[in-house]
């Protein structure tokens, strides 16, 4: 996606519907795969702006040297998976400005859904993001790669985030609670956030 801040953009994907951040809920965690994302997106794109060198930079500064570079090249390899696999383009949100980095697009959306699934470990929404973060049609080669791909990512995060983890555990216990009590035909007893569950 373009940023009509920052001239000479015109050669990154062009502009295309996205939704503002906020209305999804994901842990901090994610948030920095979703900027790393775009900084290997936008080196993809144009090879000059050396976007790669501002991931390792970031991964450093917020996690340190070594986690920082365990996630900084767990999520290379995600990336590189799916540029290999999908036969769409990738679109992206260039990480220019404050207005660019609070917006999300579908792709990319579709990219943190599965890291989130392979977090908790659920195979069904993972296979489906899969196939979303792929874009193809019949049979879809890779998937299992890709998928090999987010489960490291998504336990190198549960790793280096194991605060976050723990809130992982009880939100899937809730969900559990609530399966059980509505099937007894009793009303859920467990109060859950407002928003969507993802």
């Amino acid at each position: 996606m373009t940023c009509s801040k920052t001239p000479d953009h015109g050669n990154w994907s062009q502009r295309s519907k996205s939704y503002p951040l906020s209305n999804y809920r994901f842990q901090s965690s994610e948030l920095l795969v979703l900027e790393l994302l775009r900084f290997y997106c936008q080196s993809y794109a144009d090879p000059a702006s050396l976007a790669w060198e501002k991931a390792f930079a970031l991964g450093e500064k917020e996690l340190g040297p070594y986690d920082g570079a365990w996630v900084v090249n767990a999520t290379a390899a995600f990336i590189r998976t799916i540029r290999n696999e999908r036969k769409a383009s990738f679109e992206f949100i260039v990480s220019c400005c404050e207005i660019c980095r609070q917006q999300i697009c579908v792709t990319e959306l579709n990219s943190l859904w599965l890291i989130q699934a392979a977090r908790t470990e659920n195979t069904l929404v993972m296979e489906t993001a899969g196939r979303l973060t792929l874009d193809r049609a019949g049979y879809w080669s890779g998937l299992e790669d890709l998928l090999e791909k987010s489960r490291r990512l998504g336990s190198i995060l549960n790793e280096v985030f194991p605060e976050e983890h723990v809130s992982f555990r009880h939100h899937s216990d809730q969900i559990r609670l609530a399966r059980d009590e509505l099937s007894k035909g009793q009303f859920p007893k467990t109060q859950f956030p407002e928003g969507k569950l993802h």
